[in-house]
Formats: structure tokens, sequence, C-alpha cells
């Protein structure tokens, strides 16, 4: 696995070169390679969107995505079933900047009863281990039986340029910790923002790997592949 550089404020783009002759949508999602804690496996949001016209060899379209290294993270909910139409997505309910190494522990709490209150962080960042970003719930976030009997979940997770990328379930009194080193991949199809990127869905994805380098171009193919360009 190749992980990006972390350091923060570092911009990094990718640009889609598109030879299929027809419009393709485009979703890039990220992936973690650690996240320490009784925490279930962590879900991958559909994290930036783009478009691509029909192009061919000779004359490719191009769709850019660009982005610095930057974290928040993200408390909100995901619901049990989707549609065609509606799939599953994770909303926020509030967010917070973190940092890597310092500013970068916070406490998450429940306002109001549930399902009709909303997850929150009750207080700012402060500085915990570096290197990891730590988020604490408390005895309010609802148990996973209450959570159930609503067909929904209360999630906490991470975002980069305050766009969701991995959440996991919050449940009361844990300590999640995230190690903040993404693995990039890309996926064409039909998504919308913040949508679970399901197994099926990921067998299909394309890494882009960043190794020693922080712009790169592929190339989507008649063929519905990506490859290096």
């Amino acid at each position: 696995m190749v992980n990006a550089k972390v350091e923060a404020g570092q911009p990094y783009s990718l640009t889609v070169l598109n030879q299929n002759s027809k419009f393709q949508q485009f979703a890039l999602f990220q992936t973690i390679p650690d996240i320490v804690g009784p925490s279930v496996n962590p879900v991958s949001l559909a994290w930036m969107l783009g478009g691509a016209a029909p192009g061919s060899v000779s004359n490719p379209s191009q769709s850019v995505f660009s982005w610095e290294i930057n974290y928040q993270v993200n408390t909100g909910y995901i619901q049990d079933q989707g549609t065609t139409t509606n799939p599953r997505r994770f909303t926020t309910a509030s967010n917070a900047d973190v940092m890597i190494n310092t500013q970068n522990a916070i406490g998450i709490t429940y306002l109001g009863p549930f399902p009709y209150g909303a997850p929150a962080f009750p207080a700012g960042p402060t500085n915990g281990k570096a290197g990891l970003i730590s988020v604490q719930s408390d005895d309010k976030i609802p148990t996973a039986v209450v959570q159930a009997s609503q067909s929904v979940s209360v999630n906490v997770g991470i975002a980069m340029n305050a766009k969701p990328t991995i959440v996991v379930q919050a449940l009361p009194n844990l300590l999640y910790q995230f190690t903040p080193k993404p693995t990039y991949y890309i996926i064409a199809g039909s998504f919308v923002q913040g949508q679970v990127i399901d197994t099926a869905t990921s067998s299909n994805a394309y890494q882009v790997a960043y190794q020693g380098v922080t712009d790169r171009t592929i190339i989507f193919t008649e063929q519905n592949q990506f490859q290096d360009s």
C-alpha cells in the first residue's frame, strides 16, 4: 500500500483524461490504513465528485481534482437502508477543524433526544498523541440497540477539505483514533456527495498512488478502465 504524504497544507491534484466516447462521472474516495480502538470497520465515502465530457484518444476531455492536506472531525448520520434514487450516505451534523500532531483530540456528545437531537462537539480540540486524530465519545451517545431501533447510525470520522472521507459508528464511552495516512481511489459511476462506497463498488476502483509526487494524470479508456498516462 502506498500512502500519500500528510504534510499539513500540502496541495495535491489529479487529472483524468477521458478517452471514452460517453460522458463520465468520477468519484474519489479514501481508505485509512489504521483506526485504533474498538470501532467497526471504517466506511469510505464518496469524497470528491467530477465529470468529463465525451472524449477520444486523439482529443480526450478532462476532469481535474485538487485538494490540500487538512483535516476536520465530522459527526452525523447514515441511514440503514438506501435506494437507487436515495443511496446510503453520510449526513454531517457537526464538524471541527483538527491538526495532525497538535490540536488533534476532541470529545463528542449527543444533544437532545435521539433521533431528533444531534451529535456535537461540546468543546474545541486539545493536544493529543502526535500522529493520531482522537475522538472520545461520552455516555450521551445512543447505544447500538437504540440506534438500530431507529434504522439509523450515529457516526464519527474525519474529513479533508471540509468533505467527509471516512466514518465509523459512534458508540458511548469509546475512544476512536484515526491515523491520517490516506490512500486514494477513483471510480466511475453515478454517485452523490458522502455516499457510502460498498464492497461491490470498491472492487472496481483504481488506486491513485502519490509516491514522491503531488500531481498525477491518469486515463479513462473506451474500455471503461483507468490506466496510467
